[in-house]
């Protein structure tokens, strides 16, 4: 029988509760600054941060006060709270975004997916690396249907630098998926690799960096889903 995954729901300000709560200083990802709040305010939010997370069941409050957090959101949070870097992936269309963090530490995975029309975040334990590779594969549409196919070709036809040639492909319709390896050891997160992804109908193209020509040479999907397991096995 296939073990229960546990799935947990947060508000950005829930996380950055519990991350307080496990002793840690920040929470790569989320951009919040409470700098301008007073002493009094922090406190009166992080209290409904505890009340929600008990009404939810995700932590517990003894009569003396001490507060115990889920076993696996607490592993999920210290993760995350703690690595030295991390993976960004971001699906694009030309009106939406999506993001999803992948973090690891001691060959135990979390990912965290940002859900925009709630302005909460999902987090779960992947259990292995072949798993975060079928998730990352899993999210990439391999046929998208564009809304104005010669759009796309004229943009495609011109001589253009890929910045541009991406841009008008978007507009167009198509799909782009990136993936970042995003190093936090510092106050500034900095990208260190990165790899990206453009699907049009059941063409794609891997672009590698936009100081990069673009080679207009459609892949396989063998070599596109042999490129992104390798990029991820560099770990």
């Amino acid at each position: 029988m296939k073990p229960a995954r546990e799935m947990f729901e947060l508000h950005p300000l829930e996380i950055i509760y519990l991350t307080a709560l496990i002793g840690g200083t920040s929470f790569p990802g989320l951009e919040i600054d409470l700098k301008d709040e007073s002493g009094r305010n922090i406190r009166s939010l992080m209290d409904t941060q505890m009340r929600s997370l008990e009404v939810k069941g995700y932590l517990e409050v003894d009569f003396v006060g001490l507060a115990k957090v889920n076993e696996v959101l607490h592993r999920g949070i210290a993760i995350a709270s703690s690595c030295k870097s991390y993976f960004c992936q971001l699906m694009h269309t030309n009106q939406l975004t999506c993001k999803v963090f992948y973090f690891v530490q001691d060959e135990v995975w979390f990912e965290l997916e940002y859900q925009p029309e709630s302005n909460t975040y999902k987090l779960q334990e992947i259990y292995a690396l072949h798993e975060l590779m079928y998730q990352v594969i899993e999210r990439i549409p391999l046929v998208w249907e564009l809304s104005d196919k010669d759009k796309l070709q004229k943009a495609i036809n011109k001589e253009v630098d890929l910045e541009t040639w991406v841009g008008k492909s978007l507009q167009a319709g198509a799909f782009i998926t990136s993936l970042a390896e995003i190093q936090c050891i510092t106050e500034e997160a900095q990208v260190i690799r990165e790899l990206n992804l453009m699907i049009h109908e059941d063409q794609m193209w891997l672009l590698r960096g936009v100081e990069e020509d673009a080679s207009q040479t459609t892949q396989s999907l063998s070599t596109v889903v042999n490129e992104l397991c390798n990029w991820l096995q560099e770990v």
